[in-house]
């Protein structure tokens, strides 16, 4: 099939102007075996980050076994269908210095750099990043051929504001330079789909109905139909599953409910919010999930950021019958905590329902999972007690065969967390010496998670 690539394009008019939606890739833009693009190009790697805040309770959290084949722990139990894509890394320091709880293991997990303090001009304490976050140290090198370098997202509104850019971002290019993310999984749809549609009234009703009304599929049904006439039987199947998975999309983002910030003022960190004002953090990470998976299948964008909960957030967990905000729980909840460990097994479910997703769909002889690499971490290892040592890590996708999986690495020497961090830009085929600044700065990468 002569000009038959990965970068076409399905095109239409929308409301008089230009859509485009991207193809899924297609039998015909492989080679013979399936595993690299027919003109010889490997299929590309991704990355991404899924943050959360607050730490975890240690005691529930580090597998009671090691090596390959670890038992999962009680916090990680809802994993357990993507386990031969896990890998946990435990008994690793954040070795940046803990200048202030929360700001110092956000800065260090993120960046293997250490947190730069400001004036916090009446707040309780402000912090910026003093170098890139991992994210933005591989976009730069694998994000430069894709519409858009990276992505960022955010599920929750009760983030911290006001003590600088640390506790509210997860993706930096450097100090007082972070990436906002998108709160809102239609505004995100819009914007990498390409639906321009907005009714008049949107910014006074912030209905999450308005834009959805007209599909930007309607605009290239046409297109596709076209060219499913000119592609074998797989591809045919292929193309209508993927132009049905976005009309699918497109009818859920309609139903979702306008979140609380948008129809009110956000609720203050910790504080409990209206009854009515509970945030739809589950339906917000699905649809967030579902829509990465078909950027990530057309190469729109190859690295991403989720932060489902912020540092020293005040999302209130609802779904597990909390009804404090999460910074405070971890505070003030006695004994073992058994809320705070619900929340955690909470947003455990929402990173498997993510990894699931991308392992269902398929790429080439794998799935995108099987060429994703993607960090999860927290702010803190014991949330109220700030510790930094011990530290919460996960390690998920093979990274294109880069990485083991099913594998519980456990450092009995308090090794530097930044290893994991190298082992990841290694693993996106980036020839780095070395990772991080300061007590952060390591030369090697962690040799247990990578595959031989």
């Amino acid at each position: 099939m002569s000009g038959f690539n990965r970068r076409q394009l399905l095109r239409g008019l929308f409301g008089g102007a230009a859509v485009s939606v991207a193809l899924p890739l297609l039998d015909g833009m492989l080679s013979t075996s399936g595993q690299a693009l027919a003109d010889g190009t490997p299929l590309p790697k991704r990355f991404g980050i899924f943050f959360w805040g607050n730490g975890v309770r240690l005691s529930k959290w580090n597998p009671s076994t090691t090596g390959a084949g670890f038992a999962l722990s009680e916090s990680l139990t809802p994993l357990k269908n993507v386990k031969e894509y896990l890998s946990v890394v435990s008994g690793m320091n954040i070795k940046t210095g803990n200048e202030r709880g929360h700001h110092a293991g956000c800065v260090g997990i993120l960046s293997g750099s250490p947190m730069i303090s400001q004036d916090p001009m009446g707040a309780p304490y402000a912090s910026t990043f003093s170098g890139r976050s991992i994210d933005q140290v591989i976009a730069a090198e694998i994000g430069k051929t894709t519409r858009y370098k990276s992505l960022e997202m955010a599920v929750s509104r009760s983030i911290a504001s006001g003590e600088g850019t640390t506790l509210r971002y997860v993706s930096h290019n450097g100090p007082d330079s972070a990436n906002p993310p998108e709160f809102e999984p239609k505004k995100l749809f819009e914007r990498v789909f390409g639906v321009g549609f907005e009714d008049p009234e949107a910014k006074k009703r912030e209905d999450m109905k308005v834009g959805l009304r007209r599909s930007v599929l309607d605009a290239v049904w046409g297109e596709a139909k076209a060219l499913q006439s000119t592609v074998g039987a797989a591809d045919r199947i292929r193309l209508d599953a993927h132009m049905t998975g976005i009309r699918a999309l497109e009818t859920r983002l309609a139903s979702l409910p306008p979140s609380v910030g948008a129809c009110a003022k956000p609720t203050s960190p910790g504080s409990l919010p209206a009854v009515d004002g509970k945030e739809p953090i589950e339906e917000r990470m699905h649809a967030f999930s579902d829509l990465l998976a078909l950027v990530l299948a057309c190469d729109i964008t190859r690295v991403f950021s989720i932060q489902f909960t912020g540092s020293v957030g005040g999302t209130v967990f609802w779904q597990v019958g909390a009804t404090q905000g999460h910074h405070e729980l971890t505070h003030d909840e006695p004994g073992e905590q058994p809320k705070v460990q619900a929340t955690t097994s909470f947003t455990m479910k929402q990173l498997a329902y993510l990894l699931e997703k991308l392992k269902a769909t398929p790429e080439g002889t794998g799935n995108l999972l099987d060429r994703t690499a993607i960090l999860g971490s927290s702010d803190a290892a014991h949330g109220r007690e700030h510790t930094i040592n011990d530290y919460p890590i996960l390690v998920a996708g093979k990274a294109g065969g880069a990485l083991k999986g099913d594998y519980h690495y456990r450092s009995t020497s308090g090794e530097n967390a930044s290893m994991v961090l190298m082992s990841l830009v290694r693993a996106m085929d980036i020839p780095a010496t070395s990772f991080g600044k300061g007590g952060g700065l390591v030369t090697k990468g962690l040799a247990a998670i990578e595959a031989a």
